[in-house]
């Protein structure tokens, strides 16, 4: 009988429901956001790679890298809400920890208000500028082309204007820890995506102007529906209104959001810019193997970010509540599995070539052996930061940040045009400059969350 008890019990250990309810309560929602945010990862990750051939096959290779970088032109505007999405979700989970609905509701009513105005007035201002804006100039491709681009970056931006504001119930998700239900949102628009794209293969000939409207419509139409059935729902009693909008909680949001709108102007300096450069120095067929590399690196990419991504909130939550043991116990977890990170990219770099021609075929140029070395080191950088940027922006720590961005921002295009076309290093070069940028945050920020946790954070360590 006491042996049937003891393999009971180490059945009971080994099991997935004992992994999952095992711990703190903020473990155990991380746990499970983790594990419902893989499942939905791995679809988007499938989705994303069947996207790409078949784009390519739509497009072609030449206009698939202007469709890149259209849409890294674009991903640049992101930053026209200063940083209100993040803003929002620190402080509607401050809202979440401390049971105060009222100001939760006021937060996102006001970030709602704040936003539209913005998005709207930037909307217009662009369609008119958009008229007189050179795109094959500034593309470095066929002057031919100024008319069609024109049309489809007054589609994609108008798109994605609304995007940005409809979007925002995924900060809400994310203040309230529910990581894999906000990523379900993209995974949705990828799979309809793909679904969209490849009839449009079967009923089109190749369009960027068909592919540019199908794509913004889907981005938009996925997180209404989202933010319908939340508000009505989970969400009903912060749903936004106009008679909860309170401008004098505006402040409070821009002070957290002029912080992430600085940082997202880094990571748009040190990814977006990229494509245009490469552009402008190589020709725009060579923005596709230097994305192709950056997308087959991805899943690694995503794969940590599934994991690190609702420790931002957690990190929030605890310490408002002052919980720096739980604080310093999951960090050195994330540590240990960026290790393990390390030992996994080693052998996924060694099969690119396979992989590469596997995957896209052999029509289309595919990235050296030494530019994948390169994303890979750009990819584990990125990822080491991520363990100590989420608990940095959880906690509103962001004065240091915000003069390494400024660093950051700096250095990054000299040094990728130096590299890149003085050294003659080529797509190795620019990712080569990319990795040197994010070299301060790399060393400092693991120094500020020492000693913030460690209470021996002063000055400019702890604003």
């Amino acid at each position: 009988m006491s042996q049937l008890t003891e393999l009971h019990s180490s059945k009971k250990k080994i099991s997935l429901s004992y992994f999952l309810n095992r711990g703190h309560a903020r473990t155990i929602k991380a746990k499970k956001n983790i594990l419902a945010s893989v499942l939905v990862k791995c679809i988007s990750v499938v989705t994303s790679f069947v996207l790409v051939p078949l784009t390519i096959h739509y497009l072609n290779p030449v206009n698939y890298g202007i469709w890149l970088t259209l849409y890294s032109v674009i991903s640049w505007f992101g930053l026209l809400d200063i940083g209100l999405g993040n803003g929002l979700r620190n402080k509607f989970a401050e809202a979440l920890a401390n049971n105060d609905t009222k100001s939760a509701r006021i937060y996102l009513s006001t970030a709602y208000a704040m936003l539209s105005i913005i998005m709207g007035s930037a909307c217009i201002l662009f369609l008119l500028a958009n008229q007189f804006l050179d795109w094959p100039t500034i593309l470095n491709v066929d002057a031919s082309k100024v008319f069609e681009l024109r049309k489809v970056m007054a589609i994609l931006f108008g798109f994605f204007c609304l995007q940005l504001v409809v979007k925002l119930i995924s900060s809400v998700l994310l203040a309230d820890q529910r990581t894999a239900i906000a990523g379900s949102i993209n995974t949705v628009a990828s799979v309809i995506s793909l679904v969209v794209v490849y009839i449009l293969t079967k009923t089109t000939s190749e369009s960027l102007l068909y592919l540019a409207f199908s794509i913004g419509l889907i981005n938009v139409i996925v997180p209404v529906v989202v933010s319908i059935w939340f508000f009505r729902t989970h969400y009903k009693n912060y749903a936004p209104s106009l008679k909860h909008v309170n401008f004098k909680y505006a402040k409070s949001l821009m002070n957290i959001g002029f912080m992430f709108f600085l940082f997202q102007s880094t990571a748009l300096i040190v990814v977006a810019t990229d494509n245009v450069i490469i552009s402008q120095l190589m020709g725009a067929e060579s923005v596709t193997p230097y994305n192709i590399a950056l997308k087959y690196l991805s899943p690694i990419t995503i794969g940590f970010t599934l994991i690190s991504a609702p420790l931002w909130s957690a990190y929030t939550e605890a310490f408002t509540l002052n919980d720096m043991s739980w604080i310093k116990r999951i960090t050195n977890k994330m540590v240990k599995i960026w290790l393990l990170v390390f030992l996994l990219t080693i052998p996924v770099v060694l099969l690119s070539g396979f992989a590469y021609k596997l995957w896209v075929g052999r029509e289309v140029v595919v990235p050296s052996l030494q530019l994948t070395i390169w994303m890979a080191v750009y990819v584990l950088i990125s990822s080491w930061n991520q363990i100590f940027g989420n608990f940095i922006n959880g906690v509103s720590k962001m004065r240091l940040a915000f003069y390494l961005t400024i660093v950051t921002a700096i250095i990054n295009i000299p040094l990728c045009i130096f590299f890149a076309g003085y050294l003659k290093w080529g797509l190795s070069g620019i990712i080569i400059a990319s990795s040197v940028s994010l070299i301060p945050d790399l060393i400092f920020l693991p120094i500020q969350y020492y000693k913030i946790t460690n209470n021996k954070a002063t000055g400019i360590w702890n604003k």
